[in-house]
């Protein structure tokens, strides 16, 4: 759950930044989404390394 509070927060902050910027409302879109994209691969990947370890050590 704490994860899910500092990912809001960061999509919140990030979407301020590009408003003040003056990003269009694309490409804010588009950026707010491969920042998602980013997280849920990371957390995968993160996942996955943490299984391994487990198995290994099992």
């Amino acid at each position: 759950m704490f994860g899910s509070v500092i990912g809001a927060c960061v999509i919140s902050i990030l979407g301020d930044g590009m408003v003040m910027c003056g990003i269009s409302d694309f490409w804010q879109m588009v950026i707010k989404g491969l920042v998602i994209i980013f997280a849920v691969v990371i957390d995968q990947l993160q996942q996955r390394l943490q299984s391994r370890m487990v198995s290994l050590t099992a």
